[in-house]
C-alpha cells in the first residue's frame, strides 16, 4: 500500500490533533525511507533498509474512548540495549511498556501469558510481542519516539 494510501485511510478515520500527528509520523517516516505496507485492515509495518529491518507498526483502531491510532514495536527496546539512549528516552519508553492481555483467539499474538525481557536495563514479565505501545501521542510523545527511531537507524547504519 502507498503512503498516498495511509495518508487517505488516517484521514478518513482520525480527527484534529490524532490526524495531524499520525499524518507527521507517517511522513517522518517516509521521508526517513521507511515506507508502509498494509498487513491487516488499518494496519501497517514500516521496515527500514528495503523491508529488511522492522521499525513499528501504524494501528487505527476503536478503544473505549473512540477510534485511536497506536504506534507498536519499535525494536529499540530489547533487541539493542546497549545504545547510547538518555535516561529520559529510556523512562520514555519504559512508561509505555505493553503488558500482555489475554487477547487470544485469532486476533491476538498467540503468545500469551507474554514473555520475560529485558527493556535498557531493567527485567519485565507478562511483555507482549509488540513490547511497547504509544497510544495517540500527541506531538511531545512523537518527538521522543522519533529520536528512539533515530538512535536505532543510527546503531543499524553503524553497528560495531
Amino acid at each position: 500500500m502507498s503512503e498516498k494510501q495511509i495518508e487517505d485511510a488516517i484521514g478518513e478515520l482520525l480527527t484534529s490533533d490524532m490526524l495531524k500527528n499520525a499524518l507527521d509520523f507517517v511522513a517522518y517516516l517516509g521521508t526517513n525511507d521507511m515506507m508502509p505496507k498494509l498487513v491487516a485492515e488499518n494496519c501497517w509495518t514500516f521496515a527500514y533498509l528495503e523491508e529488511a529491518i522492522h521499525v513499528c507498526v501504524l494501528a487505527i483502531y476503536p478503544d473505549e474512548n473512540g477510534i485511536g491510532w497506536t504506534i507498536f514495536d519499535n525494536p529499540l527496546t530489547s533487541k539493542y540495549d546497549d545504545f547510547q539512549v538518555d535516561e529520559h528516552l529510556k523512562e520514555f519508553a519504559r512508561a509505555h511498556i505493553n503488558i500482555c492481555t489475554s487477547c487470544g483467539g485469532s486476533s491476538g499474538c498467540g503468545s500469551q501469558p507474554g514473555k520475560h525481557i529485558t527493556i535498557f536495563g531493567k527485567e519485565y514479565d507478562n511483555i507482549c510481542t509488540s513490547e511497547v505501545a504509544f497510544r495517540n501521542p500527541d506531538s511531545e510523545a512523537l518527538k521522543k519516539i522519533k529520536q528512539l527511531i533515530e538512535a536505532w537507524k543510527l546503531h543499524i547504519d553503524n553497528p560495531r
